[in-house]
């Protein structure tokens, strides 16, 4: 499994037996899973590295569930938090999701679908960070086509298969001039 296939998970929990359950379970997916016992403890680790999902719970000592949410987005935004609680509130739903939640679930929860709701959150997260890469991808692409067509690109990148075309399957790192490539 390569470093992007691997699946992290952050549990913020005060509850042991929350932690241990969601180690155990998830473990035995094949995630890595870290686990903090409060709120700051969360925060820190998520500085430390990357992961594809949180699971945050809603009362805490310290910092509660919804600061903890709050900090996370502000350090990495894209990163989905998920917010567990056995004290569940309309308010405290919709104080999440605003404050950018992925989800909201109650306590006692299935673990089977809570196993869903974290891949349907990986999946997600991994298909928005492919469209920025493919976004990023094809704003390089146009603006090279806008020097080469105002005669300030150095050379486009033109394989000796394309018959003098760009191709565009490959990137535009530059290699040959358009005025250079052989034709068959």
């Amino acid at each position: 499994m390569t470093q992007d296939e691997q699946r992290r998970i952050l549990v913020v929990d005060d509850e042991v037996f929350v932690r241990d359950l969601l180690t155990d379970f998830f473990g035995t997916l094949k995630f890595t899973v870290v686990t903090a016992a409060d709120g700051n403890a969360g925060v820190a680790a998520f500085e430390k590295e990357p992961f594809n999902v949180v699971l945050v719970d809603l009362k805490m000592p310290g910092i509660s569930g919804t600061e903890t949410l709050r900090e996370i987005r502000r350090i990495r935004a894209t990163t989905p938090v998920i917010i567990m609680t056995g004290y569940p509130t309309i308010d405290s739903s919709i104080e999440a999701l605003r404050l950018g939640a992925y989800d909201y679930i109650i306590k006692p929860f299935k673990l089977q679908e809570l196993r869903e709701l974290i891949e349907r959150a990986i999946k997600e997260q991994r298909l928005h960070a492919e469209i920025d890469t493919l976004r990023g991808r094809i704003a390089g692409i146009e603006q090279e086509l806008r020097d080469y067509r105002n005669g300030n690109a150095q050379r486009l990148h033109v394989s000796p298969q394309s018959n003098g075309e760009p191709d565009w399957d490959q990137s535009f790192a530059p290699t040959v001039s358009p005025g250079k490539a052989k034709q068959n």
